[in-house]
């Protein structure tokens, strides 16, 4: 086990965009489909996660060319080598897809073949499998029940009727479809009893039919017919919908904007999870039936523990079989952290809103366990992963997008009068937080020259045109940006500080105002037209609704410069909606 790793603080709401790693998932199912077709298939977009380079190192062991370009994304597979092996071991670590898959492919592979993982993986059931192939004809024996499996294939099976129960897995029924259109009876695959997380077989269908198979699901059983159509030369995989579910969950509970740019608008069980927490009320009782989004499920409790309410987490027995028993982790380490979870056969039941505690966390080499509470780590000081390596299962560039993530903090703009001390601020906060100030009067300043001079000769209107864009321009993540007292008197000005900034106003008076203009060497120009001093109270009038509409902060400009900035802060937390360490409401508008 690595040493622990401290989770970094989101100090306020994050906006980022990420590239997620290519689904482990989807890149199995169609380095398979690759495989069988016989063909010479570039599989693009596939990320090396652990469970894509087992998969690959067991079908080069079962004889297929195959190799793996980490650096380009992209995998090349061609039919087996004229002189493949007869026999060897594929070792697929915890690799639940890879193993299962690769067993069904040695079942219509000649050659004596054993497949097996590590400890944990020498736990999860294979034995609905392997029993299936043995109704087809084939010698494929389990042990207990589990891996290791041993595969003894002298004459490829016909193929047919089968029966399975794939109550334990969808992985069992999708390891069978991948290979069924090279029998040559096809499969038709009659499920006993239910079909867990029936959506994974959809997606296995779909891969298929990117290569021309024909396959028919239905509620009872799934059939696919032998051979193929056209076999394309390249095929992507898509962005992993399951590991975006931490970042969705984060965009719940803080009101983060973080966004992928390489998700396919296909189906996929974990889409909906955003359509599930918008369904979460604040507070109060609330159930969810995770048997259709089981990879959620270690996500959706962190936000439970958020919540102020009992949250009844149900549907997903089979959790206790995968890289780790998720649903006893998970009761364990969330009590740990002082959350009040009660353990279930199928699921947690949560009660929220207290205060989390720091802690280590065991995640039991679980990659989604570890990503979930890193999410709580995000939210509360004080939380480190043990063997935080675990998550390069599927998502290996996990930990640089976390810290990116954390370190893209949505931009911060501050409003008020001139005078209000805004630019002070703004260079006393980015000193305090590490983020970047930017000054919308100063870059006028320095491309036109002194505002009073250009006003002057070409008002003030043009002045606000300008002003606009150099607000525009400034408002990207990880910056403070102080505006012109006057900005907010443009609507497309308000509209985008809304969209895409946090507000802080530092309000003050009228006398306070008045004191600093006129201890302010070399004056500002008039708005009005009358006197500088004169003019504050018409445009206090004017302004104050404006600057109230859109902040999110309000700081008393009277207070000295390091408290304003402890305030500020102290609000930007508690302006998410995760429980904070208490409500500043002095300091909110």
């Amino acid at each position: 086990m690595n040493t622990p790793r401290a989770v970094p603080q989101l100090r306020w709401p994050s906006d980022a965009v990420l590239t997620m790693p290519g689904s482990k998932s989807s890149a199995n199912r169609l380095l398979v489909a690759a495989a069988m077709s016989g063909a010479e298939v570039v599989v693009q977009g596939v990320t090396a996660s652990d469970d894509v380079v087992h998969m690959v190192e067991g079908l080069r062991t079962l004889g297929f060319q195959v190799k793996l370009n980490a650096a380009r994304e992209r995998v090349e597979v061609g039919p087996r080598r004229a002189n493949p092996p007869t026999q060897g071991e594929l070792h697929c670590g915890n690799a639940g897809t890879a193993l299962r898959f690769l067993v069904s492919v040695a079942a219509v592979t000649p050659g004596n073949w054993t497949l097996t993982g590590d400890a944990a993986m020498r736990r999860r059931p294979i034995g609905a499998l392997a029993a299936a192939w043995r109704q087809l004809g084939a010698d494929v024996r389990d042990t207990a029940g589990c891996p290791p499996v041993r595969v003894r294939t002298a004459e490829v099976p016909r193929g047919g009727v089968v029966t399975l129960d794939a109550s334990q897995s969808s992985q069992f029924a999708s390891s069978l479809l991948l290979v069924g259109a090279s029998l040559q009876d096809g499969l038709d695959v009659q499920f006993a009893g239910d079909l867990a997380s029936a959506d994974y077989v959809t997606l296995t269908s779909q891969a298929l039919q990117r290569f021309g198979v024909r396959t028919h699901t239905g509620r009872k059983g799934v059939r696919v017919l032998p051979g193929s159509g056209p076999v394309p030369a390249t095929v992507q995989v898509d962005g992993d919908w399951s590991g975006m579910g931490v970042w969705t969950c984060l965009d719940h509970l803080t009101g983060s904007r973080v966004h992928a740019d390489n998700l396919a608008d296909a189906p996929h069980p974990d889409r909906v999870l955003a359509e599930v927490l918008d369904a979460m009320p604040s507070e109060g009782d609330h159930t969810i039936d995770i048997g259709p989004f089981p990879d959620q499920f270690l996500n959706l409790a962190i936000v439970a523990a958020h919540r102020a309410g009992t949250t009844r987490l149900v549907g997903g027995a089979n959790l206790r079989l995968k890289e780790c028993d998720r649903i006893a982790v998970m009761a364990r380490e969330l009590s740990r952290l002082g959350a009040a979870v009660e353990e279930r056969p199928d699921g947690l039941v949560v009660h929220g809103g207290r205060r989390l505690r720091p802690a280590i966390i065991d995640p039991e080499h679980d990659h989604r366990v570890a990503m979930a509470f890193a999410l709580a780590g995000l939210l509360t000081p004080g939380i480190a992963i043990a063997d935080p390596d675990c998550v390069t299962k599927s998502y290996p560039r996990f930990w640089h997008d976390l810290n990116h993530v954390a370190a893209q903090h949505r931009c911060i703009a501050v409003v008020g009068m001139r005078a209000a001390g805004k630019t002070t601020f703004a260079r006393a906060f980015a000193q305090a937080t590490g983020v970047i100030a930017h000054d919308t009067d100063a870059r006028f300043v320095a491309e036109h020259g002194p505002i009073g001079a250009f006003v002057a000769v070409h008002d003030w209107p043009a002045f606000r045109g300008h002003e606009e864009r150099f607000v525009a321009d400034a408002l990207i993540p990880a910056t403070i940006v102080s505006t012109g007292g006057g900005a907010i008197e443009s609507a497309a000005t308000r509209a985008l500080l809304r969209e895409r900034t946090l507000v802080v106003w530092l309000d003050a008076p009228a006398e306070l105002l008045r004191q600093r203009l006129a201890a302010a060497p070399g004056g500002r120009p008039s708005i009005t037209g009358g006197s500088v001093l004169d003019e504050i109270d018409v445009l206090l009038r004017r302004r104050n609704p404006l600057y109230a509409e859109i902040a999110h902060v309000r700081i008393d400009a009277a207070l000295p410069t390091q408290q304003q900035v402890e305030q500020a802060l102290q609000a930007l937390g508690t302006s998410c909606r995760w429980p904070g360490s208490g409500d500043s409401a002095a300091a909110r508008p």
